[in-house]
């Protein structure tokens, strides 16, 4: 059964009465990308169902909407007995497409899926575009702030409690530089300890010097880092940044991260989203997926090795 899935955007509200994709836009919310929105989201064939949660000014803070919809969320969660993958996705999506990446996982992982949708997708020639969603990222990092503080709030009831559910956080390519600012930031204290892993994929973030604040991450369970040396979108993005850690598998020094090696595993070639269909090609990275999306360790399968040499485990 695929529940509803609910999505949190710092995006801009284009149409308040529509009940699909086109609710949101491809900028930022026009009170900055401090602003989020949530809104229910499902599909039925081809055809996106999305209903705003609105939040009028002056509502008492025991009777907020966001509250009602973050705890309907988890009941939803534990009647389908679904665990939970907050998704953060990467540079270039449109609405539709980041909401889509969402829906995909729920199918193909059976998990339930909060998307954290922003304006990754700001127009222009890439040379041009690519700093601009760069920057909305850095800026974004309020937003991810106040969501992980209403997730273990209304959904945990406190941060260090047991939620009756798993909680996952996936921050996928250009997303990760979303999560590096706001720990960054000294707003960041113990947000992430509501979730059992952290899941940095194909992270697109500076490889020298990730340690300073991936070791921040103390929080949480269990923090993983996926690496693909031929990632042929990383490869992209080096072209205008120094090497990044998702396609760099040397410098593995944090003291938090538990690294993947993708490189030569069987069906990746230059994949750059291991979780999607490249996963389904390969029976040990779907596992490996199925267990760290539902809160589980996944290094500890047949077909993953550690390889002391380079201080990460190679996957086959």
């Amino acid at each position: 059964m695929t529940i509803k899935m609910l999505v949190v955007t710092n995006r801009r509200l284009e149409n308040e009465k529509a009940d699909n994709e086109s609710m949101f836009g491809e900028n930022p919310n026009i009170n900055g990308p401090a602003e989020v929105r949530l809104a229910w989201a499902e599909k039925q064939g081809k055809k996106w169902n999305l209903s705003l949660i609105t939040e009028p000014p002056g509502v008492r803070s025991d009777n907020l909407p966001s509250k009602k919809v973050f705890r309907a969320f988890k009941k939803s969660l534990i009647d389908a007995n679904k665990n939970c993958v907050f998704y953060v996705h990467g540079y270039n999506k449109t609405f539709e497409e980041s909401i889509s990446q969402g829906w995909e996982l729920q199918k193909r992982y059976g998990v339930g899926v909060l998307v954290f949708s922003w304006a990754s997708n700001p127009g222009g020639i890439p040379p041009i575009e690519y700093p601009k969603a760069r920057a909305i990222a850095g800026a974004s990092s309020p937003a991810i702030d106040m969501t992980l503080e209403k997730l273990g709030r209304y959904m945990c009831e406190e941060a260090d409690a047991d939620c009756g559910i798993s909680l996952n956080l996936l921050t996928h390519s250009l997303g990760n530089y979303l999560l590096q600012r706001f720990v960054e930031k000294p707003l960041f204290s113990g947000e992430t300890r509501i979730f059992d892993n952290l899941i940095l994929h194909q992270a697109d973030v500076d490889s020298e010097g990730h340690e300073v604040w991936v070791d921040k991450l103390r929080y949480a369970r269990r923090v993983y880092a996926t690496i693909n040396e031929r990632d042929k979108i990383l490869d992209l993005s080096d072209i205008v940044n120094p090497d990044r850690l998702g396609n760099t598998a040397s410098g593995l020094i944090s003291s938090r991260a538990i690294y993947l090696d993708f490189t030569d595993a069987d069906k990746v070639n230059k994949a750059h989203q291991l979780f999607g269909k490249t996963a389904d090609k390969n029976p040990v990275i779907k596992e490996y997926f199925s267990l760290v999306f539902n809160g589980k360790p996944g290094e500890a399968i047949p077909g993953i090795q550690f390889n002391p040499g380079k201080n990460a485990y190679d996957v086959s």
